[in-house]
């Protein structure tokens, strides 16, 4: 069994998912799979640059998996009470009854266990509303302090705990507590008729030390980020070299990246990489892994939906394919070798889907990938568009953008890109030697990418 700090609540979760699997087995499935979230926490809203609404919620979820006659069924539901989990129980067989068999249907044996650190904070269980009012305003003010042309669209302070819980009738009985302090802001720069694009920043941690001087900081990248784009003029069309900041790369170049690469959609053939492993799909510089296991991390987990032990991955390395990511249902499939990678992601209110936990992307050698021996490049800071993913053929608007050219660099109103995301990744031709921590779900570089069609707006 894994497990990491906290208290036992009035219903603990992995009574209620032994008390379920019990139920659906004494009812007839073949096998069964509960997993229950319990959580409650506080949060503080900003809304045009002041305090504005507060809420506190708890709440206890619960999914149900069974396996009868070959066939698959899933029920979930807010309400622990007995009479609940029975309903839950006869609900979860009758669909099964009308659901096809499928051979592949299985859930995940048991296995080893994996052990992370630092990702339950007493502290964080003791906030109030009255914390995260006094921090949202604190943030607040720091960005009006800093420049009175930053205006707060919305933003928000919170404070959460969970404690879940996974079991299934094959002998998986884990269960975990993880608590979050989260940040963020979203807003722009406006000075006079000079308006510049919106933009955000946003901070969280599994721990309450250091937090309020990790929202400062957010509070300054966030503002930085909203006036420096004041001022944007006419850009440059041209064919060649763009920089993707760290945000971009994580919100566009990875999370379409990452779709490609997850087992169910090599399997319905809508990934350009399904017959790629052990190739080269990227530069030689690109090394990727996803891990989970991380300490301290808001995104790490010791086990993923069902209860597979999470691990450190080798996605990519050296440019070359490695891996898949799995879950149990599509290793079964699969056959042969495949496992499940411990990739099965989701909540207790879904059925286990696929994806990524936490993101590294190797850094490269260079300091700056905006030298651009006086040619034009565009560095773009947000991607506001839309990605094929089968084709990988992409398009859409740089936002907060800045052209460098003839040494010069000046903020860009908005300007198109278009291009391949698998040629892209083949284009790579620099990755910075700094990287930044994005949403916490991604450690990137800033990445420049040749032979990209840019388009002024």
């Amino acid at each position: 069994m894994s497990s990491t700090g906290g208290s036992v609540s009035p219903r603990d979760p992995l009574e209620i998912c032994k008390q379920l699997v019990d139920m659906a087995i004494d009812a007839g499935a073949e096998q069964a799979e509960a997993m229950v979230e319990s959580g409650r926490g506080v949060e503080t809203n900003i809304e045009s640059g002041e305090v504005h609404t507060v809420q506190s919620r708890e709440e206890t979820v619960f999914g149900l998996r069974v396996i009868s006659q070959g066939s698959k069924a899933f029920v979930t539901a807010n309400d622990v009470s007995e009479r609940r989990l029975a309903d839950s129980v006869k609900e979860a067989l009758e669909q099964a009854s009308v659901i096809p068999a499928d051979e592949a249907n299985a859930f995940a044996p048991p296995g080893d266990s994996t052990t992370i650190e630092g990702l339950y904070d007493p502290a964080i269980e003791k906030m109030t509303v009255s914390d995260s009012s006094r921090l949202a305003a604190t943030l607040a003010e720091a960005v009006k302090s800093r420049d009175p042309r930053v205006t707060i669209d919305s933003g928000s302070v919170s404070f959460s705990i969970e404690r879940s819980a996974l079991v299934n009738s094959l002998g998986i009985e884990k269960e975990k507590s993880t608590t979050m302090a989260g940040g963020s802001l979203f807003g722009m720069a406006v000075d006079g008729e000079d308006i510049a694009s919106f933009d955000y920043d946003s901070e969280s941690s599994c721990r309450l030390d250091g937090f309020e001087a990790a929202l400062l900081k957010t509070a300054d990248r966030f503002t930085d980020k909203c006036v420096a784009g004041l001022g944007a003029g006419k850009g440059l069309s041209y064919r060649g070299p763009v920089v993707l900041s760290p945000e971009a790369v994580a919100e566009f170049l990875l999370s379409n990246l990452m779709g490609a690469l997850c087992a169910d959609t090599v399997r319905k053939g809508r990934s350009p990489l399904a017959d790629k492993l052990e190739q080269l799909v990227a530069c030689e510089a690109f090394n990727l892994v996803d891990d989970a296991t991380v300490d301290s991390m808001v995104t790490s987990s010791p086990f993923d939906r069902e209860g597979v032990a999470t691990a450190k991955t080798t996605i990519i390395e050296g440019g070359r394919l490695r891996t898949f990511l799995f879950n149990q249902h599509e290793a079964t499939l699969a056959g042969g070798n495949a496992r499940s990678t411990g990739h099965a992601a989701g909540s207790a209110s879904s059925p286990p889907g696929i994806g990524p936990s936490y993101i590294e992307l190797a850094a490269g050698e260079e300091s700056d990938l905006l030298a651009s021996n006086g040619g034009p490049v565009v560095l773009v800071n947000r991607f506001s568009g839309s990605t094929n993913a089968v084709t990988g053929d992409f398009s859409g608007v740089v936002k907060n953008g800045f052209l460098v050219e003839n040494g010069q660099r000046r903020p860009i109103r908005e300007t198109m890109i278009a291009g391949n995301l698998f040629e892209a990744l083949r284009d790579i031709s620099a990755l910075s030697s700094e990287r930044r921590l994005i949403s916490s779900s991604a450690l990137v570089p800033s990445v420049r990418i040749e032979n990209v069609s840019v388009t002024a707006g």
